[in-house]
């Protein structure tokens, strides 16, 4: 198992020397199989661990069973150790989800701020390879497309799936093998669960009456859709726009280059008319040239060579000029910003609430909202935006902070702030303006918090 572990690890570059991770432990086999195997690396890798325990408020004294479980595996282990309480059920009515879709929002937003908290490299969990046939049975069950059929990806953004290989017999036989125990969740045999169902009904069935190696196929098909997504996302395509990632282009063979190439133009050129071969070595050229090069082609599509990607353009606009005002408190706002869907939420506490050491995180904020003078508003950037650099009120312009954070020029349009008019009170994901932070005199904070939307 070991040895397979770290052949995986190997070949999709998940975790590496001296790596600090948060691993999200249930007390099931397969986390602590997870904790086990990086646990016994550890000394070898240089790995720092730390053990992170969601209590989902469900199967009471299960529930309370399983933290105790954990947090004494963790000691044993001389790991620290963090446990997370919450009301799946409330947080489910709260979002509109199921108690399912909950769950895992909550773990992964635990993980998450945790991760960011400290500063760590990476989160580990451990979906393994039935989990990997369930997801594709579940998706396609519900109308998913080949995308929703590469599965669980092996790395999705800080979060690694080392475990992905492995089935649950080979999990099972691995801790038998070494003596450790683990704890078995009373809900996993619950069939008004739609994955309980899969798991327990649809793939045995399908083992018994088809192929006994039904759900090891499932999954090798989810990994070969995987490896086709991969080259797919050679060329990360949206509407008007392909980006060629530099590092990914120059992996490949000089003939996968030019057909990316060629590709990418003609997604944005119907039938590349008036494209010609000199077209395609010059968008290749691009490659070994300065960031903010521009290559001018056919069709009002535009090449832009940016600090790690081809950025081509069809018909390039101005500024973006989506915004929307914040108006109620409390309340949530669903956004696009680069790099995926985030909810956005806003309230106003008074200042006797909070710690009189205001914390210091990247996904929260906390603003002095008596400093707000012509409102709220979420927004793409406009021209003539600033924020107050210092206390002693000096402005900088949005766009010297946008150069001196190396975002292109392109993609700037796209970047999203909070603003008070032209006074931008926080530019995503990490600045804030110096004026609205809180002070002594502070009655009221608005506090603002950035969270991914689960994918």
């Amino acid at each position: 198992m070991i040895k397979q572990f770290t052949a995986y690890n190997e070949r999709y570059q998940l975790i590496k020397k001296g790596d600090s991770i948060v691993v999200g432990v249930s007390g099931g086999a397969d986390s602590v199989c997870l904790l086990s195997l990086l646990d016994e690396l550890a000394g070898e890798w240089q790995l720092s661990l730390y053990v992170l325990h969601v209590h989902h408020g469900i199967r009471g004294k299960e529930a309370d069973r399983d933290r105790d479980f954990v947090r004494k595996l963790a000691k044993e282990r001389g790991l620290p150790f963090c446990a997370v309480e919450t009301s799946v059920p409330e947080e489910a009515k709260k979002r509109g989800m199921t108690e399912e879709e909950a769950g895992r929002a909550v773990r992964y937003e635990a993980l998450e701020s945790f991760r960011a908290e400290h500063a760590l490299d990476c989160i580990a969990v451990a979906h393994n390879r039935d989990d990997q046939a369930e997801t594709v049975l579940f998706r396609l069950f519900r109308g998913s497309g080949p995308r929703g059929l590469a599965g669980i990806p092996v790395r999705r953004g800080c979060i690694v799936r080392p475990l992905l290989f492995a089935d649950r017999q080979q999990i099972e036989d691995y801790l038998n093998q070494r003596g450790q125990q683990w704890c078995a969740d009373s809900t996993n045999g619950e069939l008004r669960y739609t994955r309980n169902c899969i798991r327990h009904t649809v793939i045995p069935l399908a083992g018994r009456l088809i192929n006994s190696r039904a759900g090891d196929h499932i999954a090798g098909m989810a990994e070969k859709m995987a490896q086709w997504r991969s080259y797919e996302r050679t060329a990360l395509r949206k509407e008007n726009t392909v980006t060629l990632p530099t590092e990914a282009l120059r992996a490949e063979d000089i003939v996968i280059r030019g057909e990316a190439c060629r590709l990418a133009l003609s997604d944005l050129i119907p039938g590349a008319k008036d494209i010609g071969q000199i077209h395609y070595e010059k968008l290749q050229q691009l490659l070994e040239a300065g960031a903010g090069t521009r290559l001018t082609l056919p069709g009002g599509v535009m090449a832009e060579r940016q600090y790690d990607a081809i950025v081509i353009t069809k018909n390039p606009g101005g500024p973006g000029d989506w915004g929307e005002k914040i108006a109620e408190f409390p309340s949530v706002h669903t956004v696009q910003m680069p790099g995926g869907r985030y909810r956005i939420r806003f309230e106003i506490v008074g200042r006797e609430e909070l710690p009189e050491e205001i914390p210091q995180k990247d996904y929260t904020k906390w603003l002095d909202y008596d400093m707000i003078k012509d409102g709220l508003e979420l927004r793409n950037p406009r021209e003539g935006d600033f924020f107050v650099s210092d206390d002693t009120g000096h402005r900088k312009k949005l766009s010297r902070y946008y150069i001196d954070r190396k975002i292109p020029r392109s993609q700037r349009p796209e970047q999203l702030v909070l603003a008070d008019g032209n006074h931008v009170l926080w530019a995503f994901p990490d600045r804030i303006s110096a004026a609205c932070k809180i002070r002594e005199n502070t009655k009221k904070v608005l506090v603002v918090t950035r969270e991914r939307e689960p994918s």
